[in-house]
């Protein structure tokens, strides 16, 4: 059974509270706000977005004791090609210093900062050196669609167009297409890596933008899906490796789940079923499957994964897929609850008294109705 009164008590329970994303709206907002106020590094920031599972609405609630955590990109015009990554993020510590003394860390690719309720990862990058393109992405990154701190469930009408707007919401008839104009896709940000000691490509607003697009594909549940995964990793980690987890699942996720789902049922059922018949054959041969970012295609997403890690995360994972299978095939409400709560945890509610799915369709009568006698109009 699909349970859907349940499914949606467990995603109200496993989301973020409106406490964790007031931290993390006021945390980043504040850091962002500050940068832009510096007198030493506003004049070569173009602005600031925030991005990872808070921007793509994939974050489940924070447990044991962990704070929120978000991202905050900080757009750059500085040179990638004259400027080291260790000199472009030295740029950042007296600022840091300033602001954040003793709760900050110079991390590979960015800053982590560490405060009472919230955690942050400020990531640096650039702009493209190129003047004409520079010019035209740096508008778009000026722009309400990529400033905006609402997540793509808050925003359902968001796209990478400088002219989105977020009083335009639900305005179906007069939704936005992605701006092409601009050739923002063929144009990543550089990030400064400092174990290579060099620039790399990164592009978290395509990122955000097939998230945006694929959670419409599947009527606005594939956050909810890999909400729900995530939330089993969680309840099984007994039984499951450290890795894949975070963003890498979340790619896994929508690599293997189709379009149109229509229930959070069905989209759990299918993404560990597209997990077991997706990667069948790597498995079987101890390999690692590639899956190309979105943004940046070179990149392969599961390319930190070890291969002993991969293959143990598949078995749990069809394991996950059998019981997925059993609990949405079964038609008696409890035993299809407890098999859910089997796989999801006690998160997830039992249906009570009258629970469970409403029949759909005309049910034909097993006798003939009949009339109740009264004297009432008599």
């Amino acid at each position: 059974m699909e349970l859907r009164p349940q499914f949606d008590a467990f995603l109200r329970d496993i989301r973020p509270s409106e406490r964790n994303r007031e931290e993390w709206k006021r945390g980043s907002n504040t850091l962002r706000a500050r940068l832009l106020a510096d007198p030493d590094l506003s004049p070569i920031i173009t602005n600031s977005f925030l991005q990872g599972s808070v921007r793509r609405s994939t974050a489940v609630r924070p447990t044991g004791g962990k704070r929120s955590d978000v991202d905050v990109v900080i757009v750059t015009t500085i040179d990638h090609n004259v400027e080291t990554p260790q000199v472009a993020m030295k740029r950042f510590e007296p600022f840091l210093e300033r602001h954040y003394a003793g709760k900050w860390v110079q991390q590979d690719r960015s800053f982590g900062i560490e405060m009472s309720y919230v955690d942050l990862d400020l990531v640096i990058t650039a702009l493209p050196a190129e003047p004409e393109a520079r010019a035209a992405l740096a508008t778009l990154y000026r722009s309400q669609a990529v400033t905006t701190d609402e997540s793509i469930e808050e925003a359902s009408d968001w796209v990478v167009n400088k002219s989105w707007d977020p009083s335009r919401h639900f305005e179906t008839a007069t939704m936005l297409t992605e701006d092409t104009a601009t050739g923002w896709r063929d144009d990543p940000l550089m990030l400064p890596d400092r174990p290579i000691r060099d620039w790399g490509p990164t592009h978290p607003l395509a990122q955000i933008q097939w998230a945006a697009d694929k959670n419409r594909r599947c009527n606005g549940d594939f956050v909810n899906v890999v909400r729900a995964l995530k939330w089993w990793r969680h309840e099984h980690a007994d039984e499951l490796p450290k890795y894949p987890k975070g963003y890498p699942l979340e790619h896994m996720i929508g690599h293997v789940l189709p379009d149109g789902i229509t229930s959070v049922a069905e989209g759990v059922l299918k993404a560990f079923e597209g997990i077991r018949d997706t990667f069948r054959f790597n498995a079987a041969a101890g390999v690692v499957p590639r899956l190309p970012d979105h943004g940046v295609p070179s990149h392969d997403v599961l390319k930190r994964l070890d291969a002993k890690d991969f293959v143990a995360f598949y078995n749990e994972a069809t394991k996950a897929a059998d019981v997925a299978r059993r609990a949405f095939d079964e038609l008696d409400k409890d035993s299809s609850g407890a098999l859910w709560q089997e796989l999801l945890g006690k998160c997830f509610p039992l249906p009570g008294p009258g629970g469970g799915d409403r029949g759909r369709g005309f049910t034909t009568p097993a006798a003939a109705a009949t009339p109740r006698q009264s004297d009432r109009f008599a």
